[in-house]
């Protein structure tokens, strides 16, 4: 029975190393894996960081340019403003008026009226200086809103440029 004792012996023994061996490749795969992973995770958090740093950086550039728009904008307004105020001043007291467009008279040959072409200007009757006050006020407000589309279209068109890099 000795041999077949030691047959059994070397046999569990085989059988022993082989699971040892298994139990050692899966910790040592297991090890390469979490390593691995690991590194992938520094790698992607580092790439986070800096495309994070660089994502501030365009959008601080694109926030001082547009505040820098914005001051420029409320300049432009605050000067309009005072513009249209000493506009209407000077319409309301008479210095400047506005005149509607003169009517050509009506001539006999028929189409002969479209051949006078238009009227000089200042040759129609002038605006009740109150009214062209109103008007140029009104003219302004359109200025106004025309103005502050082409900001938001402005605005737009650079943060599209942005998202496109």
């Amino acid at each position: 029975m000795m041999a077949l004792e030691r047959l059994a012996a070397v046999v569990l023994l085989a059988v022993a190393l082989v699971v040892a061996g298994w139990f050692g490749v899966r910790h040592y795969g297991a090890a390469q894996y979490h390593a691995g992973h690991a590194a992938a995770m520094a790698a992607g958090r580092a790439q986070h960081e800096r495309d994070t740093a660089a994502a501030r950086k365009t959008e601080s550039d694109l926030r001082a340019q547009l505040r820098a728009k914005d001051v420029d904008a409320l300049r432009q307004k605050e000067e309009h403003a005072k513009n249209l105020a000493n506009a209407q001043r000077r319409m309301r007291s008479g210095d400047d008026s506005l005149r509607c467009p003169a009517v050509p008279a009506a001539t006999q040959g028929g189409d002969r009226s479209a051949a006078a072409g238009p009227a000089a200007d200042g040759e129609g009757p002038a605006i009740v200086p109150e009214v062209a006050a109103e008007i140029l006020g009104d003219a302004a407000d359109v200025a106004g809103l025309v103005r502050r589309y082409e900001r938001v279209v402005e605005r737009f068109e650079a943060c599209r440029a942005v998202n496109a890099q």
